[in-house]
């Protein structure tokens, strides 16, 4: 059955608080990007803590398809990314769904903080709840601090490696159960004016800490951007961060398969790494007698589409269709799925009518203004005669038929084999039913 307007607008209403959908640009724009995107995705107003001086460590790590990295999907949509109109009032609204009171101090250019006294009239830190907002033209992004981070806090790295040099906290007593830190999580960001129907909440424990993760999903595809809470000793809250975002619909692009994007996990340009690369870095690093050839594999087993919160030359931001790669440890990385055609990469923001030399070169980098891509079709809403055109095709020609128009194509079921679909409506996406290698049944959305 073809999905109607009716079901659109009920999956519309319940992101809206967050999710501003806009038609595209009339076609595709080249995207220029900075040189690495390790610390995508990460917050903002932790982003001095993110560890980039290993960077050439990650790129001599090698990484091994283990399984079937097949995924239905030939393209997607980028989303830019703004801070909320009111971003100020948005910080004060989850500062006191937070429980910290007090004024809202500019700390410098891009911060601003409640309950933490001016930086340079401080002569000493409070030891109290604090709140940071970080603000720039990607975005903005707020974190909480109880001020007691010693007690009940998950340690930096392991206590028990002997070069850790975070002591190991106290063993935390009477932790919230799961369920509890997931329904607080809710609740204060309910308060602070977020609508929770826009994250996707997991929780775990550990024996120091409840920790809670709502990663931000658009139109029903999930981000590596994300709010996270961690309750310690007691269930009282020792950290938490977040965006303070809206993001509007931008172009869609081709991207190149999966099997194709593995060999993007060696290059920061197109990369933010997860644990399980953390996790071999660290190992690779900390004790090199292990430092062979086989503690540098890591194998990828799984793999998933998501957006990927990508930095622009022009100091803004977007998401961009991505895959993130997984095994049993967890996430291996995240990578820009897009083709190369559209990117291009520098160090240093660009403006408008200058050029620029990229380093130890005397050749100026590709155009660095967004300009229009002319073989990539407008993707434009389908309606049901269209759809059904494919019916009849063989599922190859009708891949081609759809990227031709500028359509999602994607396989709802395959020879009487279904398969698991977000429920989002897009209204350039055509759902194929195959049998035999021809397409019988389309359904828009």
């Amino acid at each position: 059955m073809i999905a109607t307007r009716r079901h659109f607008s009920g999956l519309l209403i319940a992101a809206a608080s967050l999710l501003v959908a806009a038609c595209g640009s009339p076609g595709p724009l080249k995207l220029s990007l900075v040189s690495t995107q390790a610390a995508s995705g990460v917050n903002r107003a932790l982003e001095s803590s993110v560890d980039t001086s290993q960077d050439a460590v990650y790129s001599q790590l090698q990484y091994e398809s283990a399984a079937d990295l097949s995924i239905d999907r030939i393209s997607g949509f980028a989303w830019s990314v703004f801070q909320k109109n009111d971003t100020k009032g948005s910080f004060r609204a989850i500062a006191g769904a937070l429980g910290v009171d007090g004024d809202l101090v500019k700390q410098d250019k891009n911060t601003f903080t409640i309950g933490v006294p001016k930086s340079a009239d401080a002569a000493t830190p409070s030891n109290g709840p604090q709140m940071y907002l970080f603000v720039n033209t990607t975005g903005a992004w707020w974190s909480y601090s109880s001020g007691a981070m010693s007690v009940g806090s998950t340690p930096a790295c392991d206590p028990g490696v002997a070069d850790c040099a975070s002591p190991a906290p106290a063993v935390s007593a009477n932790l919230l159960s799961e369920r509890d830190a997931l329904n607080r999580t809710i609740s204060t960001l309910t308060t602070g004016g977020y609508n929770t129907a826009t994250f996707a909440f997991t929780a775990t424990t550990t024996q120091w800490s409840t920790n809670v993760v709502g990663v931000l999903n658009i139109a029903g595809v999930p981000t590596n951007m994300s709010v996270s809470f961690s309750y310690g000793d007691g269930g009282a809250l020792i950290s938490a961060d977040g965006p303070l975002v809206y993001v509007k619909r931008a172009n869609g692009y081709y991207m190149i398969s999966p099997i194709e994007a593995v060999k993007r996990l060696q290059d920061p340009r197109y990369t933010s790494w997860g644990n399980a690369t953390d996790t071999a870095v660290r190992s690779v690093t900390s004790s090199p007698e292990t430092n062979t050839e086989m503690s540098r594999v890591i194998p990828i087993t799984g793999v998933r589409y998501v957006l990927m919160q990508a930095r622009l030359l022009s100091e803004t931001s977007i998401l961009l269709p991505a895959y993130t790669f997984t095994n049993d440890t967890g996430e291996v990385g995240t990578v820009i799925a897009i083709e190369d055609k559209y990117l291009v990469f520098g160090n240093d923001p660009v403006l408008p009518g200058t050029t620029s030399v990229v380093p130890g070169t005397d050749v100026a980098p590709p155009e660095p203004i967004a300009t229009i891509e002319p073989d990539l079709p407008v993707m434009n809403p389908i309606d049901a005669a269209a759809a059904l055109k494919l019916v009849g095709l063989s599922e190859e020609e009708a891949a081609k038929v759809g990227a031709s128009n500028g359509w999602i194509i994607r396989i709802a079921m395959r020879d009487g084999e279904a398969f698991m679909l977000t429920m989002d409506y897009v209204d350039n996406r055509v759902n194929l039913t195959i049998e035999n290698g021809v397409v019988t049944t389309v359904t828009v959305g």
